[in-house]
């Protein structure tokens, strides 16, 4: 193994074990979200490019609104936004409402997939995004579109 690839895999294993340690152990039926708060922090915190954090960004504004989030690569949020009453939305005839969420899975090049939220104006990630889908690679993947009930 290559000594940088050993720092990075030490890492994601770190990251395995406190996920699925907060995995079993949150408490997803007791807390008040705001997704005003969300879209707010998210706003507000976006870069003008991409930092390729946008789990991160995403997870950090969704703590600010009241949610239980942790982090994951982005395609995990998939799993994690129903645990925390979110409901996938259809795409079809889709118009979006601020705090709707879209997870893009992982293809190509982008091995975390993507996540963004809609705050009303625009979709935002780590940066202010002029498209809805942020990348080529995603035009053809089954990405989600959820909303908090």
């Amino acid at each position: 193994m290559k000594k940088g690839f050993k720092g990075i895999g030490i890492f994601l294993a770190t990251l395995i074990i406190v996920a699925l340690s907060v995995m079993l152990y949150a408490n997803y039926s007791n807390y008040t979200y705001d997704k005003d708060k969300t879209v707010k922090y998210l706003t507000k915190n976006a870069e003008t490019k991409s930092r390729t954090w946008c789990a991160w960004y995403v997870m950090r504004a969704l703590n600010a609104g009241g949610c239980p989030a942790y982090l994951l690569p982005a395609y995990g949020y998939s799993w994690l936004l129903p645990q925390m009453d979110f409901v996938e939305v259809s795409k079809k005839n889709y118009t979006p409402q601020k705090g709707d969420i879209i997870v893009f899975p992982a293809v190509g090049k982008h091995i975390w997939g993507h996540i963004q939220m809609w705050n009303g104006r625009q979709w935002i990630s780590d940066f202010k995004q002029r498209n809805m889908i942020p990348a080529k690679a995603y035009h053809k993947t089954n990405w989600k579109i959820y909303r908090h009930t």
